[in-house]
């Protein structure tokens, strides 16, 4: 995903959706009944479209890299960025990245986001920290030490040779962390990402310890 460098975020209150998880099976379709309608393109030549322009010329001139959403969650302010396998409105998400205005702490990650929660409690999803690079697409500064949870089931039919990455960008009340061993339930989130892994390449780091187990803090 490319870093957007400005966007006025809108304060659209989401009405709960029926949907428990939230996950990689998701399309454009049903990422807006959840999230809201996207508000603003990035196509591939990093060149910003609103969505009345995308979808009156854009989309014949250019091809989108991702969609761009705003919406209001307990009252924080919330930007998603969303890669598709493909431009056409039944494709699978491949990739979404939320950044909220202001940075929330683990154990409250629940209240804002209940449908990811519910991925993340699942028995199948293990918490882990790692200093390797987990993801491409943080667009905040990054502490050395990432928190990420892997979960342990095919994200999408037909795609049995992937599981479900959420990566977390994590910060000491607005400092970078160094060290995973002071990550707890009041460490703090300024942005994660939601995205495939091969499952073969988290077999890997989990066994090599590239990808060290932690407790679930949420």
């Amino acid at each position: 995903m490319k870093k957007l460098t400005a966007l006025v975020l809108a304060a659209l209150i989401l009405a709960t959706a029926g949907t428990a998880f939230a996950n990689l099976d998701d399309t454009r379709a049903t990422i807006a009944a959840r999230y809201s309608e996207y508000r603003l393109v990035i196509d591939t030549d990093n060149q910003l479209w609103t969505k009345a322009e995308w979808e009156a010329t854009g989309y014949k001139k250019a091809k989108a890299a991702s969609f761009l959403h705003a919406f209001e969650r307990q009252g924080l302010h919330i930007q998603m960025e969303v890669q598709y396998e493909n431009n056409s409105p039944g494709a699978l998400v491949k990739a979404q990245r939320f950044t909220p205005d202001l940075a929330i702490k683990i154990k409250d990650f629940k209240h804002y986001f209940p449908e990811i929660y519910a991925l993340i409690a699942s028995p199948k999803a293990e918490a882990f920290a790692t200093y390797r690079d987990l993801t491409r697409n943080f667009q905040e500064a990054k502490s050395p030490v990432t928190m990420g949870v892997v979960v342990k089931t095919p994200p999408a039919p037909g795609k049995g040779g992937y599981y479900t990455l959420i990566a977390f960008n994590v910060q000491d009340e607005g400092r970078l962390l160094k060290d995973a061993k002071y990550i707890n339930e009041n460490t703090y989130i300024r942005e994660f990402t939601i995205e495939r892994i091969f499952r073969s390449a988290a077999q890997d780091a989990l066994g090599n310890g590239d990808w060290t187990p932690i407790k679930k803090y949420f």
